[in-house]
């Protein structure tokens, strides 16, 4: 799968919008896309975007940016937590 700049973690756009991480879910509105957790560093406020998104976002918190996509955490792994 080919990775580009804008969905690596800590790439931060224009508008100071942060990716934090993959969250490894599908987008829900974006076939073919996966969710990242994004960051706003004027405010703070998290939400999700889909990859191709990620440039233009803005902060749906302050920024009059869209909503974005839901946030999922992944639940436990195979094993649970090491050393459990």
């Amino acid at each position: 799968m080919a990775r580009f700049p804008s969905t690596t973690p800590g790439f931060e756009n224009r508008n100071g919008q942060r990716v934090i991480a993959s969250t490894g879910f599908a987008s829900e509105t974006f076939p073919g896309q996966t969710v990242y957790r994004m960051r706003c560093v004027h405010c703070g406020h998290e939400y999700g975007s889909n990859g191709y998104d990620i440039h233009l976002r803005r902060c749906p918190g302050h920024q009059d940016g869209v909503r974005g996509e839901r946030l999922r955490e992944a639940g436990p792994g195979l094993f649970g937590a090491m050393g459990d």
